[in-house]
């Protein structure tokens, strides 16, 4: 389970509600995973999660290409990988149905690539759309 409290904050709040509606989504399926005998509720709520993630990524993506934010294409890129690693989880579960694959994966990769793209990315690029909107 992933505290809320533990995830770094950045300068608009919007982002940080998608943010916080994400990690809901993440423990969810955490417990999903850990208790649910029936993996067509797994596969549904990674559906969700991946969906959420097109969401979120394409909100970020429309506020960076409005102000031209330099670091928009490293950002996007950034988003592409992560999205398609899940998506690629995403199969190798409706395949396998390996719980300790995708666990790993949810629980290791996927919340450290969070925890980083929101201190490394996110928060300049907040800053800079801050910035930029109030001049």
């Amino acid at each position: 389970m992933i505290d809320k409290e533990s995830i770094p904050l950045v300068c608009i709040d919007k982002m940080n509600e998608i943010h916080f509606e994400e990690i809901d989504i993440l423990n969810t399926l955490w417990k999903l995973i850990e208790s649910c005998d029936d993996a067509s509720e797994i596969t549904a709520q990674i559906q969700v999660l991946v969906e959420h993630m097109q969401q979120h990524f394409s909100y970020e993506e429309n506020l960076m290409r409005d102000k031209n934010y330099p670091m928009y294409s490293i950002h996007q890129a950034d988003h592409n990988k992560v999205l398609n690693a899940t998506r690629y989880a995403m199969m190798d579960w409706r395949s396998s149905k390996d719980r300790d694959s995708l666990s790993e994966y949810f629980k290791e990769e996927l919340i450290e690539w969070l925890d980083q793209h929101i201190k490394a990315m996110d928060t300049p690029a907040a800053e800079f759309l801050v910035t930029s909107s109030n001049n």
